[in-house]
């Protein structure tokens, strides 16, 4: 597994280095109406480099940093970039994965709190459509979690993590949608990586959606050696969508694919309580088993029939409780008050809708994959397009 240094933990410093005090990132917002952005900025961070000898480590524990949501309307896009305290950009990749929570309103597969968004080192900034967006009022509790890894070869200090969110007023949200998140491995209050064994093999998860829909389009997260994420009616066995991974001649994971149905009639129907499944393929060369090497989860953009039957978060419920005391608290940190805007000028941006970890899981190892005939790609759900890196039946 990756070795990942997390978030808002004790700083750490390299051996050969001096012991400095511990600075506890800090978190400002920053709304800007004229380019439709809410800017939130978090740190400093040190980030030590890992060796390459330390890959199956992990340090600390993920630690949430909280704030409340600035405006009343809905979240239409994502960006996140690392800089240095005089705004230099720092690797992306030093992001290992970032997850947003949404502590006011629960997800429609799991009796959890909401993962509103969630960020890999796969994943391209993010747009909806214009009128299109996740509802949230002012005031809302949210907060992010994330895990680093830095392999730059030193150490990296006084890092900044800067989101930038797209929003969108409430008087001209047309079309709210909701996250979906369903992972292949979810553990409430637990993990949801697994050992992946050599060769080739799988792993599913069967689920009924409480209410009817559409889904407007899916993204999928996979770890090194993963092949496909595949959504499928478990009822008639039929693929609805495959998601194919580009990786390196080492197995590496640069991207996982995507597929957009479109926003209105030509999204996919979702019956509720009708049974579906996720199918992760990895393909491991290695010869070893690899221990907790293993993840695999599809988000999506869910639009409800009726949004008054997304289930209600009961505060008393057992799973919800423990979910949110197994969140990693960060001394109940708060982000300073919304700063007066600023005029910038925003550049395009690609969708790829994420949300991040999450019940029970059936194995399937050692089961070879079929291929797929791939469809013509496009870039981005802002495009209502589909990508060359997804096959749809």
């Amino acid at each position: 597994m990756l070795v990942s240094l997390l978030l808002a933990t004790t700083v750490m410093t390299s051996a050969a280095a001096p012991r400095k005090p511990v600075v506890e990132p800090q978190v400002s917002i920053a709304v800007d109406s004229a380019r439709g952005e809410v800017v939130i900025t978090a740190g400093p961070y040190d980030l030590p480099n890992m060796p390459p000898d330390m890959a199956e480590m992990h340090m600390g524990t993920p630690q949430v940093l909280r704030f409340d949501w600035p405006i009343d309307g809905g979240l239409r896009g994502f960006n996140l970039s690392m800089q240095t305290a005089d705004g230099q950009p720092l690797p992306r990749s030093v992001i290992h994965h970032l997850i947003a929570v949404n502590f006011d309103r629960r997800q429609i597969v799991y009796q959890m709190v909401e993962r509103l968004f969630g960020w890999g080192k796969e994943t391209d900034p993010v747009m909806l459509p214009a009128g299109v967006g996740v509802p949230l009022a002012k005031g809302q509790h949210l907060g992010v979690y994330a895990m680093w890894h830095n392999d730059s070869g030193h150490d990296i200090h006084n890092a900044y993590l800067k989101m930038t969110l797209a929003f969108i007023p409430k008087a001209k949200l047309q079309n709210p949608v909701l996250p979906l998140y369903v992972d292949v491995n979810n553990h409430i209050g637990g993990v949801t990586t697994f050992d992946v064994p050599p060769g080739k093999s799988s792993r599913s998860y069967e689920f009924e959606f409480p209410l009817s829909g559409r889904l407007i389009g899916i993204g999928g997260h996979l770890h090194d050696y993963g092949v496909a994420v595949r959504f499928e009616d478990a009822e008639s066995g039929k693929v609805l969508v495959r998601l194919k991974s580009d990786r390196d001649d080492k197995g590496e994971i640069s991207k996982v694919g995507r597929f957009i149905w479109g926003f209105h009639e030509e999204a996919l129907p979702i019956e509720a309580h009708h049974k579906y499944r996720v199918v992760t393929e990895y393909d491991n060369p290695t010869g070893k088993n690899i221990a907790e090497g293993g993840m695999g989860h599809i988000n999506g953009a869910f639009s409800p029939n009726d949004m008054a039957e997304w289930p209600v978060l009961d505060m008393a419920n057992a799973d919800i409780k423990l979910d949110i005391a197994t969140l990693p608290t960060y001394s109940e940190m708060r982000a300073s008050r919304p700063s007066k805007s600023h005029e910038t000028h925003a550049g395009e941006s690609e969708m790829d809708m994420k949300s991040m970890p999450m019940n029970q899981t059936r194995s399937d190892t050692a089961a070879s994959m079929p291929s797929m005939p791939g469809m013509p790609g496009i870039p981005g759900m802002s495009r209502m397009q589909q990508r060359g890196d997804s096959t749809h039946h």
